[in-house]
């Protein structure tokens, strides 16, 4: 569960550069849930991904994750916290250039010291899930960016993490492989997770199940998406 309130983001406070980002957002996300956020660009969208995935903090105001009072946390007990609850998928893939499909998505299991039998286990188990294991040895800039989307997703799931964040997952690609990463993510949250999709793309948000539209740093709209 995750419970927002009153959140404000102000950017270089204090000075006469100062930008509000985020302007007193409440929020709620109920675990299993498939919400996108719309806004247009400079609305505070991302922040409040990075926010939601403690990559960023507030100015002011209240986060709670599955209970735990976000802002409380020191900065070691924090990034456990973003290790295990959560994983970011990104519009350009973020994958290592030198290293193959099969490492990129092992990386979050060599940080959480996993053994090598089971991390190949489980790297193999998320290639065949997202359709690519035949790719395995190959590496990113030899494969199309819908299979790096793809081997993104596999390594956000390898981590076992619940939560999902999704920061334009498919502005880099063209309309029909946008629709297939979607359809991946839409099978994906009716395992259970969670995931949360910063997009500008109202057929991307028609996808999911819920839109948070936010304009100037506060949500204007909040909506189940009718399907």
């Amino acid at each position: 569960m995750i419970q927002l309130n009153n959140v404000v983001k102000i950017y270089n406070k204090g000075t006469s550069s100062a930008v509000a980002a985020l302007n007193g957002v409440t929020l709620t996300i109920g675990d299993g849930e498939f919400v996108s956020i719309m806004g247009p660009s400079g609305s505070g969208k991302s922040t409040l991904l990075h926010i939601l995935g403690c990559m960023d903090t507030m100015t002011e105001g209240e986060y709670e994750l599955d209970g735990i009072r976000v802002q409380d946390l020191k900065p070691e007990r924090l990034h456990k916290i973003r290790g295990s609850k959560i994983s970011f998928v990104f519009q350009q893939f973020a994958l290592m250039n030198t290293y193959t499909v099969f490492e990129n998505v092992e990386l979050p299991l060599l940080s959480q010291k996993v053994g090598k039998k089971e991390r190949k286990r489980i790297v193999n188990e998320k290639l065949n899930q997202l359709g690519i294991a035949d790719l395995s040895r190959k590496l990113p800039g030899k494969i199309s960016g819908g299979q790096q989307q793809r081997t993104a997703i596999a390594r956000a799931l390898a981590s076992g993490s619940s939560i999902i964040l999704a920061d334009e997952p498919t502005g880099a690609l063209d309309q029909h492989t946008s629709q297939e990463v979607m359809e991946v993510l839409k099978e994906i949250n009716e395992e259970g997770k969670t995931i949360i999709i910063v997009t500008h793309d109202p057929n991307i948000a028609s996808r999911t199940k819920r839109c948070i539209q936010i304009v100037d740093g506060r949500i204007v709209e909040d909506s189940p998406v009718l399907s």
